[in-house]
């Protein structure tokens, strides 16, 4: 039992266990951008699994090459998968599509063209293994950037562990590459990447499996505001503490507002606060919670007319924003048009 038969066995449990992790997103199809991407993401997976297992007499077969730019694809799935899970507001647009599209273009240039020639392997990195670790740092970056805010507790917590482990699983693989000699790689080199792929695979089928709420990994692509769940414990107390404060003080005001700093002011547990939050208000990141009292704010000053003349940017800097450009970007999301525009229609109405 050599290299190939150890190699043959990680290799073999990782595409069943992709399947299945496959089989379960494929559920959630039609309800939920995230579980499609996440089953074209095992899809491409498989793909890239299934090549260093291929006989060399089968190199120059046809099918071979689907496969072979499905699994280039998987950096780039990966940074769309976690934005989808992760932001709550992400909407696939036709630049995601050209990542994709130019990423395997990208590296099937570097593959098909590049070994006949013989090219400099620097040259070629700069084709496919440059190009894919960016996008595996980007979603890391997505998944990293939110945690804070993020109200979904469990979702929270496999922000860490899932999104750095896909990542710098992804980012080791894409490295060996880069040294590996050529192709077939050698047997060493093959045994790392299914033991480490595995690795990754198990982590990722027990973290998903082991959620009995499908909607952590599948939520609505449009949550519905203020959707409560039922709570699991009684926090309206503790709720009412929390608009008094917003409501009446006007704590959304402050600019950098964290939910650590909420959570001490009520002198309540921060997990608790995440959980009263979500649970009874049905909101899944701290950050737009917040929003909506800024932008309701910002509505009705610019509806005043005694109001008029003050800038935009003065309304948005007294209702807690801290800069222009995110004001914009959170008020077109809620109204579907800029400042100045609702300013305008306000005043011919």
């Amino acid at each position: 039992m050599g290299i190939d038969f150890w190699d043959g066995v990680l290799r073999g449990g990782t595409m069943v266990l992709l399947a299945l992790l496959a089989c379960n997103f494929a559920r959630g199809w039609r309800a939920s951008l995230t579980a499609r991407l996440g089953t074209l993401l095992c899809a491409a997976a498989l793909g890239y699994l299934f090549l260093p297992a291929m006989p060399v007499s089968a190199l120059a077969a046809w099918w071979r090459v689907p496969l072979h730019l499905a699994g280039m694809a998987c950096p780039a799935l990966f940074w769309l998968f976690a934005a989808s899970w992760f932001d709550d507001g992400f909407e696939l647009r036709p630049v995601h599509t050209l990542a994709v599209v130019g990423l395997v273009g990208a590296g099937a240039i570097s593959s098909y063209l590049g070994f006949p020639g013989q090219w400099p392997r620097p040259l070629m990195a700069l084709f496919w293994p440059l190009p894919s670790l960016l996008f595996c740092a980007l979603g890391v970056i997505v998944a990293l950037r939110g945690r804070d805010d993020d109200l979904v507790e469990l979702r929270r917590r496999a922000r860490l562990m899932l999104a750095v482990a896909i990542g710098l699983a992804i980012m080791v693989v894409v490295a060996a590459e880069l040294a590996a000699p050529g192709w077939p790689p050698p047997g060493a080199w093959r045994l790392i990447n299914s033991a480490t792929l595995l690795l990754l695979t198990v982590t990722v089928a027990s973290t998903l499996f082991g959620w009995r709420d499908a909607s952590l990994l599948i939520p609505p692509a449009k949550p519905a505001k203020g959707a409560a769940v039922a709570p699991e414990v009684d926090n309206s107390q503790l709720l009412a503490r929390l608009s008094a404060l917003m409501r009446q003080e006007r704590l959304y005001r402050q600019d950098g507002l964290t939910i650590t700093a909420v959570a001490a002011r009520l002198g309540v547990p921060e997990y608790r606060l995440r959980r009263a939050i979500n649970q009874g208000l049905g909101a899944r990141n701290f950050n737009a919670w917040l929003n909506e009292f800024r932008i309701a704010e910002t509505k009705a000053a610019l509806a005043d007319p005694d109001q008029r003349d003050v800038p935009i940017l003065t309304i948005a800097l007294d209702a807690g924003f801290g800069s222009l450009a995110p004001f914009n970007r959170a008020f077109r999301a809620e109204t579907g048009c800029t400042p100045s525009e609702y300013r305008s229609r306000q005043r011919a109405d």
